[in-house]
């Protein structure tokens, strides 16, 4: 029997002295992000990993202290994992062959992570990627032809048609090609089954 244990994790409860006696602890360590991170950017063919690497590890740090807590926010090796994969991608991708390694981690970066953040996080995020990449201007990837299916669906269902939310849309569509798996939270009147089937509908 196998018996997994987060002690101190919220909702957990500890097991009591008589129940424990009857396990082997194994004890478990933090993983070292930097390295790991380091290792995936030298495998996905970035030459300056290490550095690179170490921007990762004190963005995903920064924001975990700084930004609000939300449910849905996870700043873990998971979370980088996927950021890496991404722009292992990007980097391979004909399309940005001219674009430095730095400007390719910051455009995964800025583009997995923008989507989850509410409101007031995503200018909180914005300025520690300012901070840790100075100076780089990398415009999102143009999506000019959903852009116009997602406003034409808008407009044939009698929606107002709001940028932020067009963005929205935008954002689920490229979070979808990333991720196995989305969830799309929010509160009540919030615009998220909008936002779904109006994206449902620009692809067919």
């Amino acid at each position: 029997v196998l018996h997994h244990m987060n002690p101190g994790y919220a909702g957990r409860v500890e097991l009591p002295d008589n129940l424990k006696a009857m396990f082997r602890p194994v004890t478990m360590i933090v993983p070292n992000l930097q390295q790991i991170c380091e290792i995936m950017l030298y495998s996905e063919g970035f030459e300056t990993a290490r550095v690179l690497a170490r921007k990762m590890v004190v963005l995903y740090k920064l924001a975990k202290e700084q930004c609000s807590k939300q449910p849905h926010y996870d700043f873990g090796l998971r979370a980088l994992k996927s950021v890496l994969v991404m722009a292992g991608g990007l980097k391979r991708d004909p399309l940005n062959v001219q674009l430095g390694e730095d400007s390719v981690l910051m455009r995964a970066l800025r583009d997995m992570n923008v989507p989850k953040f509410i409101f007031e996080d995503v200018p909180l995020f914005l300025g520690l990627i300012d901070d840790l990449f100075p100076g780089l201007e990398c415009p999102r990837v143009q999506q000019p032809q959903l852009l116009a299916a997602v406003e034409a669906k808008l407009a044939e269902a009698e929606y107002k048609i709001r940028d932020k939310q067009v963005d929205k849309t935008i954002q689920l569509y490229e979070t979808m090609q990333t991720r196995h798996t989305t969830m799309i939270v929010g509160p009540t009147g919030g615009g998220k089954s909008v936002v779904m089937f109006t994206l449902q509908r620009a692809q067919y």
